[in-house]
């Protein structure tokens, strides 16, 4: 899709301004590291040990349990059944060399995950016997009323949230299943199985926060490549250095970290993500300093940087010294009695005597700033040229999140039975929409409008829709 986009449009230049959302990204990482601790997919009669046995009789039924629940949520959103989104899920495992697989599958096949899961199911699910059990037991151990979460798995996070709060009710459910009077025996999990499932949460609320990070509608672009460095290094530092951790946690760290590589060395092929990091106030090239990045790449991400400027920016500092010699002209005029008023060695310099906006952006330390859009706003009278490229590139997306709210939006504006607007109209509502939730629309303005006469029949077209002047949906 990308080549025919680039056949078909002339200005985009194809790969090297592609992007990917980085929370599917997140969401693939996960799965990569969720997907070790699932039961195998076999036949009981298939497997090879007494392990792979007991997992796949233990996950007899979890489908159809994971199915149950996905329909119980969907009931409550209006019969809506998420699809789950793996686009882009390469099996690391195939991949590994065949001593790397075997040493990996002795370490993970141990991993019991699927106890919290049938646990909670069947805990739900008793509402006569072991649900009052389980409150009781609560209320005994004095904690909050709360039923262990069920995950799904076309969530990911879902099963973040499951762990979490297993671990937070840890004592309550050795309790109950340590009761014989419950027959919840066979659930019961080892030290090591919950020293396993505590390493996997862990790992899990680095990436649950990624998530909710990058969800938001600030995070731009830049800071993609320091979040996947600092994924990098928690997987690295867990993995290696944390003696700790458990064997199957170590094992799946290494290949959920294959998966990030893999989407990693992606952004090298696009130029937006080094331009937009350079052109972040906080950055610039001090972050590839900093991180140890070869002297090589951080050149080579300055030369992009330069010639994408010198393409389609630096000429518009024509302009800019039209403008002030126009100016100039008009200040002759206006020219104060008082000579130092007019010495040219106290007027700020022009345009033509200053260096280039980019030279002069780089040549400064970085400032620290939430909000680099707002920073180069109020630097546009310092750089008027690159502030506009600045503008330009970090206001592009980390994610298709914002794009993925507005389809919802207009979904719920063009329903089935309101299915005849404009695409003029529907543009209109979605704008009065946003930017009534972004505090543009005032009540004064409504009151303005409604004392508006109505349009004449001859100023619509066929369709029956006014046309707008062009510009109507410029914020000034």
């Amino acid at each position: 899709m990308i080549s025919i986009l680039a056949d078909n449009i002339p200005a985009f230049p194809g790969e090297k301004h592609r992007t990917r959302c980085f929370a599917h990204v997140i969401n693939l990482i996960a799965k990569s590291l969720l997907n070790q601790f699932q039961p195998p997919k076999k036949k009981k009669e298939d497997a090879t040990n007494d392990i792979e046995r007991d997992l796949i009789e233990l996950a007899e039924g979890l489908e159809r349990e994971d199915l149950d629940v996905r329909l119980e949520e969907a009931e409550a959103a209006a019969g809506h059944v998420e699809k789950d989104d793996v686009d882009g899920l390469i099996d690391e495992v195939v991949l590994l060399s065949a001593e790397d697989k075997e040493k990996w599958l002795a370490e993970t096949r141990s991993v019991q995950m699927a106890l919290i899961r049938k646990l909670s199911y069947k805990i739900i699910h008793s509402s006569t016997i072991l649900l009052p059990e389980w409150r009781k037991i609560i209320d005994e151990l004095k904690l909050a009323q709360k039923m262990l979460l069920r995950d799904v798995s076309t969530r990911w996070n879902s099963t973040f949230d499951m762990l979490d709060a297993a671990i937070a009710y840890k004592s309550a459910i050795k309790e109950i299943t340590g009761d014989e009077n419950n027959k919840l025996t066979e659930y019961e999990l080892s030290r090591t199985e919950w020293t396993v499932l505590e390493n996997l949460c862990d790992v899990l609320k680095v990436l649950k926060d990624a998530t909710l990070y990058f969800s938001r509608s600030t995070p731009n672009l830049a800071t993609v490549i320091p979040a996947m460095d600092h994924i990098d290094q928690v997987f690295a530092t867990a993995s290696i250095q944390n003696t700790q951790l458990s064997a199957p946690m170590r094992a799946s760290l290494l290949v959920a970290k294959k998966t990030l590589n893999r989407y990693y060395s992606m952004t090298d092929k696009s130029d937006l993500y080094r331009i937009a990091m350079i052109l972040h106030p906080r950055y610039k090239l001090d972050y590839f300093v900093e991180a140890n990045w070869e002297p090589g790449w951080i050149a080579d991400a300055c030369r992009v940087l330069c010639e994408e400027f010198d393409r389609k920016y630096k000429h518009l500092m024509d302009d800019v010294v039209v403008m002030e010699d126009e100016k100039d002209t008009n200040a002759q005029s206006l020219q104060s009695d008082n000579i130092f008023d007019n010495l040219n060695s106290l007027k700020a310099p022009k345009r033509a005597d200053v260096r280039d906006d980019l030279d002069r952006y780089l040549s400064t330390d970085t400032e620290l700033t939430d909000n680099p859009l707002m920073w180069w706003k109020e630097k546009q009278s310092m750089y008027p040229c690159l502030s506009r490229m600045a503008l330009d590139y970090l206001s592009i997306p980390a994610t298709s999140v914002d794009v993925e709210r507005t389809f919802s939006r207009g979904h719920l504006l063009i329903s089935h039975i309101r299915n005849k607007l404009t695409a003029q109209t529907s543009r209109a509502l979605m704008c009065l929409g946003q930017w009534s939730v972004y505090g543009f629309i005032h009540d004064t303005d409504i009151q303005d409008v409604s004392r508006m006469p109505e349009l004449p029949e001859d100023a619509c077209h066929e369709d029956q829709d006014f046309l707008m002047p062009e510009g109507w949906d410029r914020i000034e």
